[in-house]
């Protein structure tokens, strides 16, 4: 009994020992299994470089080791968690992947995977199970057994593996997880190996391409180069061959040859014109098919047309029957009495000189498998100038050649008619040099003066910048002048008598002024003087007082004696200086305050003139902004008729109400500078205008406007659209102009001064006498006013001359129907001179006082 317990105990060993045996050799087979795929993965990685083909071989790698008919990788993004599939290879839904996108798998089993980061083996009882606890969702066809592993990198999940079977034959058990696991862990390292491999390969690919893109520029550039260095040598072989002795034959095969260096010019030919400009020749012409062609007249053909277009041209067959159907060229062979064939690419050029073309240079294939290029037509087109040139400088010199020939042959044979020609020539040479120098003068000349002009004054003034740079211790002066009355001498007496004067001036400033000085004419009635090897600033003054007395003297003009003056402004060089452009502009400044300080005298610029330049910059920009906040306002001054003792009517007066200064009166001149004037009697007489239309006292209104209401119909238009409305009190309305703008303005101003005048405004001729309009013009204006200039009242009393002037005025008026009105009347003594006169109409400080309690009763009904 022992024995036998002891022999079943000894079997039942056996037996344990025999499955641990088994365990163990089926996990050596395991272990060899994932050796072996483990090594077949690391040869994939070493050997592939193409993911496209990496996963095909991973798949037939797992083939070897367990049913893996039905396989797919997919990879997720770790910032966006999103999944794609990179490879799938399936027996039922190969065709419908298509079809599916990431969210598909996300429901599905490799979206389980994904979160759980977990392998999972299912079968179709677990799949069922999963579906229900709301895990996954069905996707796709189901499958008899599911394997899924995740792709790790470390930590960070990176995709899912899978493998799956339709076929109830086969079941995967844990060593299929564990092997499918082992291979996922070394799967993604040759991931990252082929990965590096593809992105490597991709970027020597990338490099190898910019290398060969920069391989091929630098061909490019090399052919470029070696072209131009081809085009360069056939120049200057061009530009040689016309020092050559041969004979234009011999030089126009030389330009062939050349030629032939650069393109195919196995047919070529060059035509020049005639000195009529109507019949070719053909010096030089060599084609395969025709004869030399004979001279002939101009016709319609392809070396016609590019002389009509003065431009290269590149003609191919569809050009040809294009030009043929505008009736540009009329036949397309090159000689139209022997039948040749047709070219197939004809290419030419003019040949121009100065512009004017001296013939063509043409060539042509007849072979279909050449056709020429854009390539060469800009060589031919280029190439066509130097030949033009080498052509007429050979044609130039062959002609003296022949000349020359004569020439000794007439020596020979008649000395006496050798030295008639030659004086001739010497006459010719200085006639030349006459008109070189006729042309210097003129473009460097003022034609009515002979002055100097603008060209020619800067570049001397330019030249003194330049030697005073040499020479510290140069001083030198700009005088810039201005001359006075010279437009209305040009409109009273008309554009020749202007001339007349401005030449007369000019003689006079040349008289003044020193050889060394320069006097040049910039335009109109402006000059300038460049005053040179001063010893001291007032030199230039001295000379500035001479020419002040000579323009002054009176000049005969017309057999009338007139009399002008001069504004002079003047710049002395400085050192801050740093352009001539700066001198000139001070030089105006100080002209311009020349005038404004009352003509006939010179200004010279200063530091201080520049920050009065700053200061009346200032002003204009303040006179903008009070324009756009309607900071001005009206003072109205009393008008009476003395006779009859009763107010004729008001003159409205401009005031700014400056927000800092306060109250501004004298503000015309910088307005007028500015530009803003205009807009700002045009915002007063609004206000007149509509006070007007309010009040019903018969009083009058009067305004005075600049000229530029009456420069042209656009200003004109605005004041006359002003008007419109207001017709029913424009007859208590009067707009004065001053005299000295109407005389500058001639009498182009008499229109639009007539249309207001229909419209019913009262016109009133302002400062009478500054000037003293002629009679005669006076008659031709429709005025209803004449005011005399507070000046000319006041000298009434002190000079009898014009107390004469002012009788005849009073006597005209009385013919014209028009009323005379005297301003500036501030004292008893000339109001009973101008009343006894017979001027009754009176406005000046007396008139403000004796009317101020009448004018306060009309000005409280305006408010």
């Amino acid at each position: 009994m022992k024995g036998l317990t002891k022999t079943v105990g000894q079997v039942a060993g056996r037996t344990v020992s025999q499955r641990r045996l088994k365990v163990l050799l089926e996990r050596y087979r395991l272990a060899c299994a994932v050796q072996r795929a483990l090594l077949n993965l690391s040869e994939l990685a070493s050997t592939l470089s193409d993911m496209s083909e990496f996963y095909p071989a991973i798949h037939s790698l797992l083939n070897h080791y367990l049913p893996a008919d039905n396989f797919y990788v997919v990879l997720t993004d770790h910032d966006s968690g999103e999944i794609s599939l990179e490879y799938f290879a399936d027996e039922k839904d190969q065709l419908n992947v298509a079809d599916l996108s990431p969210a598909d798998f996300a429901t599905g089993l490799t979206g389980y995977v994904v979160r759980s980061r977990q392998p999972l083996l299912c079968d179709q009882q677990r799949f069922t199970e999963l579906i229900a606890q709301g895990e996954i969702q069905s996707q796709g066809t189901p499958s008899h057994h599911w394997l899924g592993v995740p792709l790790c990198r470390g930590q960070q999940l990176i995709g899912v593996m899978a493998v799956q079977v339709y076929d109830n034959s086969y079941s995967y058990q844990q060593r299929d997880v564990d092997l499918l696991e082992a291979i996922a862990g070394h799967t993604v390292t040759a991931i990252d190996r082929v990965k590096s491999r593809e992105l490597l390969e991709l970027t020597v690919r990338e490099r190898t391409k910019q290398l060969q893109n920069i391989n091929q520029s630098l061909q490019r550039e090399i052919r470029e180069r070696s072209n131009a260095e081809k085009l360069q040598a056939a120049l200057y072989k061009i530009s040689e061959l016309t020092a050559t002795n041969a004979d234009m034959q011999g030089f126009y095969r030389e330009v062939h040859k050349i030629l032939s260096g650069l393109m195919k010019v196995d047919n070529c030919y060059i035509a020049l014109l005639d000195e009529s400009g109507k019949t070719l020749s053909f010096p030089f012409y060599l084609d395969q098919y025709s004869p030399p062609a004979q001279e002939r007249p101009l016709r319609k053909g392809f070396t016609e047309y590019v002389l009509r277009v003065g431009e290269a041209r590149l003609i191919n067959r569809e050009l040809s029957e294009l030009l043929v159907a505008q009736g540009e060229v009329l036949r397309l062979v090159s000689d139209p009495d022997q039948q040749v064939p047709l070219s197939t690419s004809w290419l030419g050029a003019p040949l121009l000189i100065d512009q004017q073309a001296l013939g063509v240079i043409a060539v042509q294939s007849y072979d279909e498998a050449y056709l020429y290029s854009e390539n060469e037509l800009n060589i031919l087109r280029f190439v066509s100038q130097h030949i033009a040139v080498a052509i007429q400088r050979k044609l130039n010199a062959e002609q003296q050649k022949q000349h020359q020939e004569e020439l000794e042959r007439k020596i020979f044979e008649r000395t006496r008619e050798l030295r008639q020609t030659n004086l001739f020539l010497r006459l010719q040479v200085e006639e030349r040099k006459k008109i070189e120098e006729k042309l210097f003068h003129e473009a460097n000349h003022d034609t009515l003066t002979g002055l100097a002009n603008r060209q020619l004054f800067m570049q001397h003034l330019k030249q003194q910048f330049t030697l005073r740079g040499r020479e510290p211790g140069l001083r030198f002066a700009l005088l810039f002048i201005d001359l006075d009355r010279f437009k209305l001498i040009n409109d009273t007496m008309g554009h020749h008598a202007g001339d007349c004067f401005l030449v007369e001036v000019s003689q006079r400033l040349l008289r003044t002024v020193r050889e060394h000085d320069l006097v040049a004419r910039l335009g109109g009635d402006e000059f300038v003087v460049l005053l040179t090897q001063l010893n001291c600033d007032t030199d230039a003054e001295e000379v500035a007082d001479r020419i002040i007395e000579a323009v002054r003297a009176p000049m005969l003009l017309q057999d009338q004696q007139v009399h002008s003056g001069a504004s002079i402004g003047i710049a002395c060089y400085k050192p801050d200086y740093k352009n001539a452009d700066a001198l000139l502009r001070d030089a105006d400044a100080a002209m311009y305050q020349a005038k404004a300080m009352g003509r006939n005298r010179f200004v010279i610029f200063t530091s201080t003139m520049r920050m009065q330049l700053l200061q009346e910059l200032s002003m204009e920009q303040a006179l903008h902004q009070a324009l756009a906040d309607k900071q001005f306002e009206i003072a109205f001054d009393p008008i009476v008729c003395s006779e009859k003792q009763h107010l004729l009517g008001f003159e409205s007066n401009i005031q700014w109400v400056h927000p800092d200064l306060g109250l501004q009166q004298n503000f015309s001149h910088q307005a007028e500078q500015a530009g803003v004037l205009a807009q700002i009697e045009l915002q007063i007489l609004q206000q007149l205008l509509q006070q007007l239309q309010q009040q019903q006292q018969p009083a009058l209104l009067s305004l005075k406007l600049c000229p530029q209401h009456l420069i042209n119909a656009v200003h004109f238009d605005r004041l006359h659209k002003l008007l419109l409305p207001y017709q029913s009190v424009l007859h208590r309305l009067a707009l004065g102009f001053a005299e000295t703008d109407l005389i500058r303005l001639g009498s182009s101003n008499l229109n639009y001064l007539q249309q207001l005048k229909r419209l019913g405004v009262r016109l009133s001729l302002e400062q009478f006498g500054v000037e003293m309009m002629p009679f005669g013009l006076l008659a031709q204006y429709p005025f209803d006013f004449v005011k005399l200039d507070p000046s000319f009242s006041r000298s009434v009393l002190r000079h009898p001359h014009k107390k004469q002037l002012l009788e005849l005025l009073l006597n005209l008026s009385q013919s014209y129907k028009f009323r005379v009105i005297a301003a500036g009347v501030d004292d008893a003594e000339l109001q009973q001179q101008l009343l006894e006169l017979g001027c009754c109409y009176l406005q000046g400080q007396l008139i403000r006082n004796l009317q101020q309690a009448q004018a306060s009763v009309f000005l409280q009904q305006l408010a």
